[in-house]
């Protein structure tokens, strides 16, 4: 068996995620406890697999090859997407805005302030989101070119 080597950004990724992935498992517990259960479920969920995914950006961050500060700035985005987009579905579950995430907020409403409050957090998560997968996938195909 090949021994892991991680990278002081390697290990941050992989913590990160195994802190969002704990939380997750505890939201998951409280999940009746939301005026919206179903966005608490929603909440809960998306802790867990992005705990998983920013763990397994961690094993694979040696393979990303960007230029210096691209390399941190991808690191620093990607976990603050995941944690904000957690962030954003909790807010909605304890509000009820329901606006940004009108599936599962089906049946709730929202005070004006919430709805505005998690739709800047959800924007925000999913434009970090995009930028940062779209820097690792870039690297990815252009290390199968060389």
């Amino acid at each position: 068996m090949m021994p892991l080597t991680f990278s002081q950004a390697g290990m941050e990724l992989v913590f990160s995620g195994a802190m969002l992935f704990q939380i997750g498992l505890v939201q998951g517990m409280l999940i009746p406890k939301f005026k919206n259960s179903r966005m608490a479920l929603s909440a809960h969920l998306s802790a867990v697999q992005s705990g998983m995914a920013l763990m397994i950006f961690g094993i694979i961050w040696n393979l990303i090859e960007l230029p210096s500060p691209w390399l941190g700035l991808t690191e620093t985005a990607l976990i603050l997407s995941v944690y904000l987009i957690w962030l954003g579905i909790t807010v909605s579950a304890v509000t009820g805005a329901s606006k940004v995430l009108p599936i599962a907020g089906e049946g709730y409403a929202g005070s004006r302030a919430s709805e505005q409050i998690v739709g800047v957090i959800e924007g925000m998560g999913v434009l970090l989101s995009v930028t940062s997968g779209a820097a690792i996938l870039l690297s990815l195909a252009l290390s199968l070119l060389v």
